[in-house]
């Protein structure tokens, strides 16, 4: 191996790393690999973009534009309208219906086009037919990744494989080469999900249609509780101020789910909602809670006198814990029981750079975080206990900069907290805050135990987040009035429905503040699904993620203008935005143009797809703005800027030089052998990355290993494509996986339960069929 090679070799590894974490979006990181072979004389400046105009880009972005096409003239609807009138409300029949429907559009269908058209139409017969979602959505997605793998351009790693084929003047695969092994595979995915599958789909209550009742959202989301009813006096602050000027749930976290005036009351107000003297607001969050615990239960807040701080923290150490093992990672404090575990209380969690303060207690611990505590030596003894803690001490100016994170709630005499314990006042619970310990009698009592019964004048220690609850305190015009039980979700004029967040959408990664959702959109999220479990505090600063079901609130009128929003799909049929069915021949047509284009030899893939690209867009089937929309840039820059890394291991001779030794080390085991070791690499990338760069870094070696054993190439590379196309086995080794998991209310360990038979499975299948079709 010579230099050239090692750095080569050393720049694709950390390719990998970042695709694989995702510490920079996958295709700057394809972008930052150009660049270093460009500078590095690995690809000329004139091959450096060849990806941009390649053949296998203008397929995949040819495709994008008639997906979109398809789905904006109702050509989708239409398929998808027919399952349940044709198969009743028998679920091993519906998967099998949803699998093959789903398969069928996916063909020509970008694969995520094909799963978010379906979305709406499947929740609708989990609703007309009760049968829960989690058991109709994965195989939705599962039958849009395998008929994917049935024509050439269902799927960008058949895309690409033709393409690296006709690069080198090899003959290159037709439209419907796939179709026989691919149709076999979907076959076999339909056979196994209503069999081993079915027994393994989780049985979890998520989506529902629109005209379901309320109270069953209300229930799946755990929004059965109590709100608290504020009245606001004439003249106050806030008479004569819109919900949107308050930003009452920006600066205190308590969402207005209602507003109750001369007796009537409004749900799910806009943020153009003005506010009134007489009116009584209806909040929920957990901040409500906190003022009625302050206003009620005879609690002051304040900052510690400096002196007396320093006097109580003289009695312990503040020590700093780094979590250095696996064993911590993505556990909460909380399932730990780490306090009573260890007696040391954590005040603060340091992760790149920032301190965490908040909601401690439920935070996910990740590698390299940093556990600020308080505890004593003795308790310090047993903290050093357990491997994975790096333990050090904390200098002086730090602990200044932590005493800024600190706050009293002091008990007065008469208090209703009097005589309870800790647990039973649910301080933590209510206002978000971490109870570090008491300062009774100038002694500082450190990580008491939840039945310590709080006595007149003590003085608890806090840390959290104090400001979004100074502010709350400030609204002292306002009246707390009594609690109520929350009823009617939805009225004539109000509804509540599911959405989830489209597959390319710019929300994901942003906060419902960041985005101004209810200002621009006049709908209020009351709650979010995500990974496995509802989120219902904290919601205007939740990022949101691809996968998560937010459930929105609002008139009728607003949700379904909201149908049409190119950033969420609505879980609701009724809800989607017009579609012009008038158009759906031209986008038929164009699509049959497309496939006799190629069944012909008239034009080669790229020309026949841009060409039915052309012709919807011409026709109105689709506009220019919903085209691009539609493209999933992420995908066409990934593949472009990754395209010219094939050329770079070839030219390096790295290619040759591990195809040389694959081979040595595989000939013994014979060309099934080969084939299995293909399918199996080329897979396992898929899961870690993603179907298309995993062919593309496997085709430069696997090319040149095929021609030294004497195995046909067109058998390596048709199974190189089908088994980066096997992404079943992690919400994120398919975007079609991550789209419907939050609205199946999947969590990852359903996929990896459901989805690893189905990949051995699958592989195995590849290995015996692909010889039969493409021989040795």
């Amino acid at each position: 191996m010579t230099l050239e090679m090692g750095i080569l070799l050393a720049v694709l590894a950390g390719m990998a790393v970042l695709f694989f974490t995702e510490k920079l979006p996958v295709e700057l990181t394809a972008f930052v690999g150009l660049v270093i072979l460009t500078l590095g004389g690995y690809v000329s400046a004139a091959e450096a973009f060849t990806g941009f105009a390649s053949p296998a880009v203008i397929t995949m972005l040819s495709i994008f534009f008639v997906s979109a096409a398809l789905l904006h003239t109702g050509v989708a609807d239409v398929v998808a309208g027919r399952v349940h009138k044709v198969i009743g409300d028998r679920e091993v029949l519906l998967i099998v219906a949803i699998m093959l429907v789903s398969a069928v559009l996916s063909a020509f269908m970008n694969n995520i086009a094909a799963v978010a058209v379906l979305l709406p139409a499947v929740a609708s017969i989990c609703k007309k037919t009760g049968i829960a979602p989690s058991r109709l959505f994965m195989p939705l997605s599962f039958g849009a990744i395998l008929g994917g793998t049935t024509t050439l351009v269902g799927t960008p790693p058949n895309i690409l494989a033709a393409e690296l084929l006709r690069e080198r003047d090899l003959p290159s695969f037709s439209l419907f080469d796939f179709t026989p092994i691919g149709l076999i595979l979907l076959g076999c995915g339909v056979v196994y999900m209503i069999t081993v599958g079915r027994w393994l789909l989780p049985k979890r209550t998520i989506a529902v249609d629109q005209d379901s009742r309320s109270e069953d959202l209300t229930q799946v989301y755990d929004l059965q509780q109590t709100l608290l009813s504020i009245s606001v006096p004439v003249g106050s602050k806030l008479d004569g101020v819109t919900l949107g000027e308050a930003h009452l749930g920006r600066t205190t976290g308590a969402q207005v789910v209602g507003i109750v005036r001369d007796g009537k009351k409004q749900l799910a107000p806009g943020a153009d909602a003005e506010i009134r003297g007489g009116d009584v607001l209806l909040i929920e969050g957990q901040l409500g809670r906190a003022k009625k615990l302050l206003d009620e239960a005879g609690i002051a807040l304040g900052d510690p006198d400096p002196d007396e701080l320093q006097e109580a923290l003289g009695q312990v150490q503040c020590i700093s814990a780094r979590v250095g093992s696996e064993a911590f990672v993505g556990r909460t404090l909380r399932e730990m029981n780490f306090r009573q575990q260890y007696g040391a209380v954590v005040v603060g969690i340091r992760r790149e750079g920032k301190l965490l303060d908040a909601d401690l207690a439920s935070i996910s611990l990740a590698l390299g975080d940093e556990l600020i505590a308080f505890a004593t030596p003795t308790q310090l003894d047993r903290l050093t206990d357990p491997g994975g803690l790096e333990i050090a001490q904390i200098d002086a100016a730090e602990i200044g900069d932590m005493r800024s994170h600190l706050f009293l709630l002091r008990i007065h005499a008469g208090s209703s907290l009097m005589g309870s314990s800790i647990r039973e006042a649910r301080i933590g619970e209510l206002t978000g805050l971490t109870v570090a310990g008491i300062i009774r009698k100038k002694q500082f009592l450190l990580a008491v135990r939840p039945k310590e019964r709080i006595r007149a004048g003590d003085q608890l220690l806090v840390v959290g987040e104090i400001a979004p609850i100074r502010r709350l305190v400030s609204l002292g015009d306002v009246q707390l009035k009594q609690e109520i039980t929350e009823t009617g979700a939805q009225t004539d004029e109000v509804g509540m429905v599911e959405v989830t967040l489209a597959p390319r959408s710019r929300a994901a990664g942003r906060t419902l503040a960041e985005i101004d959702f209810r200002e621009k959109t006049g709908l209020q999220v009351r709650a979010i699904w995500s990974k496995g479990k509802p989120v219902r505090t904290g919601l205007a600063q939740y990022k949101l993620q691809t996968g998560d079901a937010l459930l929105v609130q609002g008139t009728w009128q607003r949700i379904q203008r909201f149908g049409s929003h190119p950033e969420f799909v609505v879980l609701t049929s009724s809800a989607q935005e017009q579609r012009r069915t008038r158009k759906a021949p031209v986008a038929l047509g164009a699509l049959a143009v497309m496939i006799v284009m190629v069944a012909t030899g008239f034009a080669p893939i790229h020309v026949a797809a841009f060409t039915a690209a052309t012709l919807v867009a011409l026709f109105g089937a689709v506009t220019m703005e919903e085209a691009y929309r539609s493209v999933e840039w992420k995908a066409i820059f990934l593949v472009a800027a990754i395209l010219p890394a094939g050329i770079a291991i070839e030219r390096t001779g790295a290619a040759a030089l591990a195809a040389t030794g694959i081979s040595g080390l595989a000939e013994p085991l014979g060309a099934y052998g080969v084939l299995a070791g293909i399918v199996t690499l080329a897979s396992g990338l898929s899961q870690c990355l993603d179907g298309a760069p995993s062919v593309v870094l496997m085709a430069p070696v696997v090319i040149p290993m095929a021609e030294q054993l004497g195995i046909s190439i067109h058998s390596v590379m048709m199974a190189a494509a089908l088994a980066a196309s096997a992404a079943f086995m992690t919400p994120f080794s398919h975007k079609a996986n991550l789209l419907v998991m939050g609205a199946g209310g999947y969590k990852v360990t359903d996929y990896l339960k459901v989805g690893t038979p189905l990949t051995l499975v699958l592989l195995g299948l590849m290995v015996v069929l692909v010889p039969l079709f493409f021989p040795f």
